[in-house]
């Protein structure tokens, strides 16, 4: 890396497309629940009448974390604090 430069963090995203007005709250903290502190930003658009598109962000240090303290207590049989 030159000087100057700032290392981003890897960032993925998952759309879900064609959600209704009504299930908005569930999706989310559906996706919350199963992503936990791997989510970096939630969007959420309006589509086609009243159907809605939500992009899910998530950031890859984040994924990272979360995935080394499953690993470790897996290992050692402990909690993870979730």
């Amino acid at each position: 890396m030159e000087p100057g430069e700032t290392d981003s963090p890897e960032i993925a995203s998952e759309q879900i497309e064609g959600i209704p007005l009504y299930l908005i709250p569930r999706t989310i903290a559906d996706q919350i629940q199963e992503k936990r502190e791997a989510v970096a930003s939630i969007d959420v658009r309006q589509g086609v009448g009243h159907f809605y598109t939500i992009t899910i962000m998530t950031s890859g240090p984040r994924v990272l974390r979360r995935k080394r303290r499953k690993e470790k207590a897996a290992k050692t049989g402990g909690e993870t604090g979730e």
